[in-house]
């Protein structure tokens, strides 16, 4: 992926400013109010006809919650405090869920797998001492290690603590100027764009495993056990939740594929000695001061992590605030409005006290956030019992997470690939142009083939700007072009739209 230079990134962000279609009359300022003999006059032309149009988020799409099924988001969740024992179960049931995912995400970025282990314990602990939305998991997350990994991957690790603090930086201005509420231009089409985009990413991010294990004479062990993850991840759900598919598929793949002798690389061949050995030894230490100040320092260093970082503020921003929406969903009480803006805090500090411990952070996790709610948690201490799980299982069970197999956390990852794109809202769209008077909107008003098509428009670009250019560049284009088209419909169109009905 193409890491494009900062002003394209600024441009696109400046362009949305003109585009929101907001209108410029002041608050409280009714046309009778301001000339009576106009009323009439305004009351015919076109746009005062028809109401105005702008971007619908009436709900959050299907691929948001990637990997929660169907019947664990569509059940609301008591809105009662739950208990610490009922904290404790269900933190300790997210870590295990996690805790593959973790060391995924650990592999494309290119560093130890420990790291994304330690990174969500970290964020873990600082969300909920600082005052994130209550029920809240933020850990390790594909949306942030995509840009990293793209810097990584061509100007190697050294340049992630940086990066990381970069964009910690930029996520606590983004709090302390309290822009949470931006976060809401972002449609439900363009959420869905991101959301196609990211899986791409995601899925061919998982080439190079097969490609090494192709080198080595081992491409049909690798294929088959990736495939065997898969299935029991996708399957398994549909027997029984008792556990997670994800855990399952990871033990019984690695385990099946040492059981017959497959010749596949383990995370523990593939890392430096000792990587594994658990102990004190695994925990995580404070980077070079020195090296991290002499980096800050150097222009060509900064030119090199600011496009990622900016990306990755962006994306992370966008998830962590749909996670606390996610939680009022569920526990239908609506969150105070300073909540926002802690949890954008909580997740600033955490990232950053990520980075100095060599960790690539991470934000809120939608997946985690409905198994917390589903398994009874959604107190502060679920967000602590999954942080402190994940920390023994780093410490005491460190030599059997070094003995999973390569090809089977890829299988891990072509699942949350395959969860994460948007396909039922992607269809929704292009049907709904097909067909505009099927699709009708929360009112159940019909809504215009044009709204339609310019929804459909800007699911596309934001799809293809997101997989072939830059993440946040695809958020912001996406919001740009939907808003702007919407306003010239709004000015335009609605009333034709308007005349046509009533004839």
């Amino acid at each position: 992926m193409k890491v494009p230079h900062l002003p394209a990134s600024l441009l696109c962000l400046g362009a949305v400013v003109p585009a929101l279609g907001f209108s410029t009359r002041p608050v409280g300022c009714h046309p009778a109010r301001i000339a009576p003999n106009l009323v009439p006059k305004l009351a015919s032309h076109p746009s005062t006809r028809a109401p105005l149009v702008s971007p619908r988020r009436t709900s959050l799409p299907r691929s948001v919650y990637m990997g929660a099924s169907a019947a664990d988001t569509d059940v609301s969740i008591s809105s009662e405090k739950p208990t610490m024992v009922q904290d404790t179960l269900a933190g300790l049931t997210v870590a295990f869920s996690l805790l593959s995912k973790a060391i995924a995400c650990s592999a494309i970025v290119g560093v130890n797998p420990l790291v994304g282990l330690w990174s969500s314990v970290v964020m873990g602990i600082t969300a909920p001492l600082i005052g994130a939305r209550e029920g809240v998991i933020s850990g390790t997350a594909a949306v942030v290690i995509v840009p990293l990994s793209a810097l990584t991957q061509v100007h190697g690790v050294e340049y992630m603590t940086l990066c990381i603090l970069a964009s910690a930086v930029m996520q606590g201005l983004f709090g302390v100027f309290r822009l949470a509420k931006t976060a809401d231009l972002v449609s439900e089409q363009v959420l869905s764009g991101f959301l196609n985009g990211l899986g791409l990413i995601l899925l061919l991010s998982q080439a190079s495993v097969f490609k090494a294990a192709a080198a080595a004479g081992a491409l049909v062990p690798a294929v088959s056990m990736a495939s065997l993850c898969f299935a029991i991840v996708q399957l398994l759900p549909k027997f029984t939740k008792a556990v997670p598919s994800s855990l399952v598929g990871l033990v019984v793949a690695s385990g099946l594929g040492a059981a017959l002798k497959l010749p596949l690389a383990t995370l523990a061949s593939s890392a430096a000695e000792g990587t594994f050995s658990g102990g004190l030894s695994s925990l995580p230490s404070l980077v070079n001061l020195g090296e991290l100040q002499s980096m800050a320092s150097s222009p060509a260093a900064w030119k090199l992590v600011l496009p990622p970082a900016i990306s990755i503020m962006i994306i992370a921003l966008v998830e962590t605030l749909l996670a606390g929406k996610v939680v009022d969903d569920m526990v239908g009480e609506k969150q105070g409005e300073d909540v926002p803006t802690r949890s954008v805090m909580a997740m600033s500090a955490g990232n950053a006290l990520s980075g100095f411990l060599g960790g690539f952070g991470g934000c809120g996790l939608i997946p985690q956030t409905v198994l917390n709610l589903k398994s009874g948690g959604g107190g502060a201490f679920s967000s602590i019992s999954y942080a402190i799980a994940m920390a023994s299982f780093v410490l005491f069970f460190a030599p059997l997470v070094g003995k999973i197999s390569s090809a089977a956390l890829a299988g891990i990852m072509i699942t949350v690939a395959y969860d994460t794109v948007a396909w039922e809202s992607s269809a929704k769209a292009f049907k709904a142009v097909i067909n505009p008077s099927k699709y009708t909107d929360e009112d159940g008003k019909a809504v215009s083939r044009a709204q339609r098509w310019i929804e459909m428009l800007a699911l596309g670009i934001s799809s293809g700007i997101c997989y072939f250019g830059n993440l946040a560049v695809g958020i912001i284009a996406g919001v740009s072009f939907q808003r702007g088209l919407l306003s010239i419909y709004n000015r335009f169109g609605s009333g034709n739209d308007a005349e046509a009905e009533a004839a």
